[in-house]
């Protein structure tokens, strides 16, 4: 209730409010008017309108703040806020308490990008990319206070006659700064994160998001107090650096002399922790600074042990439901109805696009990036964040913004946020992402000991025959065969691709706590199929199998798949194809989902692909060369991929009781692809002189004029071999070729893979090979970011992060302490693995 006093001839409001309502309905009162029922009723209004636009928006690929913020103007004066009803949920007697917990959440979450931050990979970037960044930084600032300045009339300030000569600086810094995290969760949503705009966007957006921070912290002072700004910065200066030099030394001396040393952290280390980031963020808070200051430096300098448990323990609370709370608390302040010009949105956006795209425009004219890619890059750097938030919302409560101009910048943000991702969608559809490394073929790993392959799995029907086609791919047993079972499994419902590590002692599925989910899906298929590759690793020599398990919905599957591959190093990347064989022979489909995959794997994979089609292709009694002679068969026409095939054939040959025979279909008049038959004469030399002494190696040549002999060809050999291994030749057209192209039912088998797989009468098994071609030159990215490109676990998704995080519906990420520490022995160069390929990993 409010009770009017007279204090100094001036007439005061108090608020005498109860927490709670105890007589409640029953009274006949309403509960409402109390401030615990109305603040809880908020929160869930809130979260509720801010998750479905989060899922609603979801296709379009929207960041979060996107969400958060329509929400908040959705429940505020610009919409629902003009009912009644709705217009009593936000008081303003009330709405400070649901703000005080926005910036509380504000202030927690910035530790924890305190905590994710690793400032050692900063020093790993180069000072072209470093200062490149500042430039890209700086100019859109001057322009943006240069705008502000010369249009002034159209913004409130001027009309109001309170002009501040701050405004024009945070407004520019609002529409300037750029927010690491936001880049980041907008390339992993795109499955960009690990392409070549992935790598080369991450570190830079890592030096803008530290640029903009400083600006931040340097420009508040200055727009508040400029009498007193440069004794808070100076205050604030030695704060972090005693932070860094006093306070950090003592955390990492308490945490090795209190704790038992294996990682298993009590509740007094999280309880003091948090009471360490509250101490922190008052400090900066006193001194002038902003509280969010002291609470990311305490991120910071937490020792990394602990920082990763406090990561687990607080990350989706703070970020996921406390967060936003302070953006749709930013969006409820926003009121459209007092903006007089919205000319200026439409002006503000393509300026600040134009701007920022200019400002990294330099990278294409001065160094081989595709002009393509410093586009992108410029415009993910308009992402905005918290940082852009704060400003506004900062220069709003000290009147250095009014409404009107505040609702213009926050829209801005909102329109800059919601065109990013879309475009780069758009730019970057079904491009090859992946960056090409030693050993992505057969071709370069033939006359290496170790070859690395990944075999999907469908379904337990799917594993007799891989097994006999990688058995009969180790060939000799001095070489080391590491294989991948990777179980395809497809949970529709599944937010996030999940990877699941089966133990070769254990193989029943077992949820580990870092899933910390229970999975609804039946498990004995996959007990199987571990079973089966485990029984297949102890009977062979030289050979290694790791079994895993994917859950994820089919259309984010090939996005695991590949990911996985490049974790592995893998060299070949085996499919089973989406028909399998009956009795009678004939194909038969069994998921329509897996064309798709598969499709989007060959179009993606970052190594070689090959599809496989089972017609009986079993396991026999072991290796022995006395039980029977396995005749398969490789038909060659040309091209990459047929070279592919050819070498992975050859290594097929390799096997005792493998008879394998090459067919060289020449057509009669190929002076139109006279360069393509060098190489491939090339190919078929060299793999004539290095097997002439070998009884078990055939080859033959037979010439065909046009399509309809090809076909007779194929016709007379298709039950002669229980195995062919033919190459895609995907954009590979000849005469003899092209006039088949309309007789192809399945585009992912090539043409001649398709006519075998075609007939009901054959009884052979096929596998088509497509090779990985590297299609980017990445030395021009490393030369420009100043780091390696090494592996996927020091790649753009951990790059400036103490962990890996695990990537939503397109990349597996699971983090390893004794991966980390491989990896670390390899950078330092001191590890031997024992496998005897000098790589410092074990497969």
């Amino acid at each position: 209730m409010e009770q009017p006093q007279k204090l100094g001839g001036n007439e005061n409001r108090c608020f005498v409010l109860n927490i709670t309502n105890y007589n409640g309905i029953w009274q006949g009162q309403n509960p409402f008017v109390e401030a615990l029922p109305i603040f809880i009723t908020q929160l869930a209004a809130i979260l509720i309108v801010t998750r479905f636009f989060y899922h609603l928006f979801k296709p379009l690929h929207q960041p979060r703040i996107v969400s958060d913020i329509l929400g908040g103007i959705l429940l505020g004066p610009s919409a629902l806020g003009k009912i009644v009803y709705f217009s009593d949920l936000f008081p303003k007697r009330n709405v400070v308490t649901v703000e005080t917990l926005a910036y509380m959440a504000l202030f927690l979450h910035m530790f924890l990008v305190g905590l994710e931050l690793d400032l050692t990979a900063v020093g790993r970037i180069s000072k072209k990319a470093i200062i490149l960044t500042i430039s890209g930084l700086l100019f859109p600032f001057i322009v943006g206070v240069a705008f502000f300045y010369s249009l002034l009339e159209s913004f409130d300030q001027y009309r109001i006659q309170v002009h501040n000569i701050g405004c024009g600086f945070l407004w520019a810094a609002s529409l300037t700064v750029t927010s690491f995290p936001a880049i980041g969760r907008i390339l992993c949503d795109l499955k960009l994160l690990n392409s070549e705009i992935g790598r080369l966007t991450m570190p830079i957006a890592l030096i803008s998001d530290l640029g903009s921070w400083i600006l931040v912290v340097i420009l508040i002072p200055f727009c508040d107090n400029p009498a007193n700004a440069l004794y808070v910065i100076l205050v604030t200066i030695v704060y972090v650096v005693a932070s860094f030099y006093l306070i950090r030394p003592f955390l990492g001396w308490m945490v090795h002399f209190t704790s038992d040393g294996n990682n298993n952290y009590s509740d007094c280390y999280l309880c003091f922790a948090l009471v360490g980031v509250v101490l922190s963020a008052f400090t900066t808070d006193i001194t002038g600074t902003h509280p969010i200051v002291g609470s990311f430096v305490f991120g910071l300098i937490m020792p990394n042990d602990i920082a990763l448990v406090l990561m687990d323990r607080f990350g989706y609370f703070i970020s996921g439901l406390l967060m936003p709370v302070f953006f749709s608390v930013a969006g409820l302040r926003v009121d459209i109805f007092k903006i007089t010009k919205w000319s200026l949105v439409f002006v503000v956006v393509p300026l600040l696009f134009t701007v920022k795209i200019l400002s990294f425009l330099p990278i294409s004219l001065f160094t081989n990036i595709h002009s393509k890619d410093s586009f992108a890059l410029g415009l993910l750097m308009t992402t905005k964040g918290i940082w852009a938030i704060l400003v506004c919302i900062t220069a709003l409560d000290k009147g250095v913004l009014h409404a009107g101009d505040y609702a213009v910048t926050v829209i801005s943000i909102l329109l800059m946020n919601s065109i990013i991702a879309p475009t780069i969608a758009t730019l970057y559809k079904r491009t090859n992402l992946f960056i090409k490394y030693n050993s992505r073929t057969i071709q370069e790993a033939r006359n290496k000991t170790d070859l690395r392959i990944l075999v999907c799995i469908h379904s337990y029907c799917n594993v007799p025959g891989i097994l006999k086609l990688l058995e009969i791919s180790h060939g000799s047993r001095h070489n080391q065969l590491t294989v991948f079972a990777l179980h395809l499994v497809d949970l529709a419902d599944q937010p996030s691709s999940v990877l699941i590590v089966h133990d070769s002692h254990s193989p029943r599925f077992e949820e580990t706590k870092a899933n910390g989910a229970q999975h609804d899906y039946d498990s004995s298929e996959t007990d199987q199929i571990v079973t089966a590759f485990n029984e297949f690793e102890k009977t062979n020599d030289n050979v290694s199998v790791q079994s895993l398990t994917t859950l994820s919905p089919f259309t984010a599957m090939h996005g695991d798949i590949c990911s996985l591959a490049e974790d592995k190093f893998v060299a070949l990347l085996i499919l089973p194809f989406h028909k399998h064989a009956t009795t009678e022979q004939s194909l038969e489909e069994i998921i329509s989902s897996f064309p798709n995959i598969n499709q989007n794997v060959l179009d993606n994979a970052p190594c070689s692909v090959g599809i496989f089609i089972d017609r009986g292709f079993e396991v026999t009694n072991g290796s022995d060369p006395d039980y029977g002679v396995h005749e398969i068969a490789m038909v060659f026409i040309g091209g990459v991929d047929d070279c592919e095939a050819l070498s992975y054939a050859w290594r097929m040959a390799r096997k005792p009781g493998v008879l394998l025979t090459v067919i060289r279909l020449l057509e009669t008049d190929s002076r139109d692809q006279r360069k393509s038959n060098e190489l491939d004469d090339d190919c078929i030399n060299d793999f004539r002189i290095q097997t002439s002494n070998d009884d078990f190696i055939i080859y033959e040549e037979k010439i065909v004029n046009d399509g309809e002999e090809l076909i007779e060809a194929l016709k007379e050999m298709e039950n002669k071999f229980e195995l062919f291994i033919v190459g895609r030749r995907d954009g590979l057209d000849s005469p003899m070729t092209s006039e088949l192209l309309d007789r192809i039912d399945y585009l992912e088998l090539g043409i001649i893979g398709d006519l075998l797989a075609a007939s009901d009468s054959a009884t052979s098994s096929i596998l088509v090979v497509q090779q990985f071609v590297n299609l980017i030159d990445n030395k021009v990215i490393e030369d420009l970011i100043g780091t390696q490109w090494l592996s996927m676990d020091r790649t753009a998704m951990n790059f400036g992060s103490r962990r890996l995080l695990m990537a939503t519906s397109n990349t597996l990420w699971m983090y390893s302490e004794q991966k980390l520490k491989e990896m670390h022995d390899v950078d330092e160069g001191d590890v031997d693995d024992g496998d005897g390929d000098g790589d410092g990993v074990n497969p």
